[in-house]
Formats: C-alpha cells, structure tokens, sequence
C-alpha cells in the first residue's frame, strides 16, 4: 500500500463519523472509510432498519479496498444476541472477504485478552438496553457484577455528554460492586482519555470499548503498536501472538 500502512472500514449505527476518542489514539498512518446506518433512536425498530441495511452498507468497503471493516455500536448485538451476531458477522466476512467484527464482539475479545472473568459495565444507555448488553456478555462467558448507565435514548445524546461523565459513570458502578476484576466503558462517549487514572484508582484494568476497537484493528492486522498514556490494553503488544 502506498501512503498508509492500514485501511479501515468502519460502519457507524447513526452517521459518517470517526468512533469516539480515536483523534487519540489512531495511529496517523491508518485512514478510515466510514459510512453510516442512519439510527436515530435507541429503538427496535430503528435497529432492525439499520440490520437490513448492513450487507448493502458493507459493499462500499470491497471497491475502497480497505483491510478490515468494524461495525460500530449496539445494532446487532443487542437486537440478535452474541451467538447469532457471531454467526450473521462470520457470514458477512465470508460473502465480502474481509475480516469484521463489531463493537461490542472487540469488547469481549479485548476482556478475555485481559483475562477478565467478572466485569462491571459503565453505559449511557436505558435499561432496557443495558439488560440485552448483559445477557450479550454472559452469553459470551462473562459474569457481569453491575451494569449502570444514563438512561440517553439518542445516539447524539452522548456525545453531549460533560467531560469524565463516563468514567464518574465506571468509578460508581466499581466501587458498588469491588469484586469485579474489570471494567468496562461502552459507547459512543469520551472514554479514552480516563482510562489510565480510572486503572491507578481502582487497580483494576479498564476498557473502553473505542479503545477495544482499535486494538482488535491492529491485532487483526497481526500488528504490534503499543500506544501509551491509554491504559494497559493500548499499552500491551496487540498482535495475537501475545493473546
């Protein structure tokens, strides 16, 4: 490739925009491709628009030549359930021949790299969401300790968000449930910037779910770039020799 070292494609669940946090920690030889599913509220019904929309959506990456393809957000995985979104995203890779994976699927890859076992989850989101994103995660093999969020029911909303709200949101949840040997921050809010003092204050590792995404990026590319100042995923070789 010439002028970049790695193309992404990345979907988002509302519109053309690069994933939260990633004007830190993207690497400046990396472009993105994005395009968007145009979700205008955390509802079933917007979901299951933007889910028949996705094979359509994905073509555009095969004709820019990108080398691998991140679905953002929610949609699948609280709609379908880990199970089935693994095998719809396995069948979507095979059709396009490039390797994909969603938000919430980099997530799970991130905390088992970590050897996580018992997470808290801090969201922005409604219960009704928070419930289908726990059962996605016990699904995957995880013991969620607690899940809290905000109750915001626009993709727009978190992004509005003041400064250390999503961190505020994982230091609560932590400290009501201690156990846990990890936390999780997923959404479309600032995360990253937090995730190094949230690690030195609970003692725990922390991962935000846009720093996950781009870690399952490089490890897929079998690329080994740590980046420091974001915590001990960022921070750790991300090939998947090292998982």
């Amino acid at each position: 490739m010439a002028g970049w070292k790695a193309r992404i494609g990345f979907i988002s669940p509302s519109v053309f925009e690069m994933p939260s946090d990633w004007n830190l920690i993207l690497p400046s030889d990396f472009t993105l491709v994005a395009t968007g599913l145009n979700v205008r509220a955390h509802t079933p019904e917007e979901f299951e628009k933007a889910i028949e929309a996705l094979e359509s959506a994905l073509s555009v990456f095969v004709a820019e030549e990108v080398d691998v393809v991140l679905l953002g957000g929610i949609t699948l995985g609280t709609q379908r359930g880990y199970k089935e979104e693994s095998e719809i995203v396995s069948s979507l890779s095979k059709r396009v021949g490039l390797p994909i994976t969603t938000a919430l699927n980099a997530n799970v890859e991130a905390l088992k790299h970590l050897k996580a076992k018992r997470i808290v989850i801090a969201t922005a989101y409604q219960e009704r969401i928070n419930q289908a994103l726990q059962r996605y995660f016990e699904a995957a093999g995880l013991e969620v300790a607690g899940i809290r969020g905000l109750g915001v029911s626009k993709p727009v909303d978190q992004v509005k968000l003041p400064e250390h709200t999503s961190s505020n949101v994982a230091l609560s949840v932590f400290r009501e449930n201690p156990e846990a040997d990890t936390l999780l921050i997923h959404g479309r809010w600032p995360s990253v910037a937090d995730v190094e003092s949230l690690e030195r204050d609970t003692g725990r590792p922390v991962v935000s779910s846009n720093a996950a995404s781009l870690w399952w990026v490089l490890r897929t590319l079998g690329m080994k770039d740590p980046i420091e100042g974001y915590g001990r995923l960022l921070r750790q070789e991300t090939s998947s020799d090292s998982a």
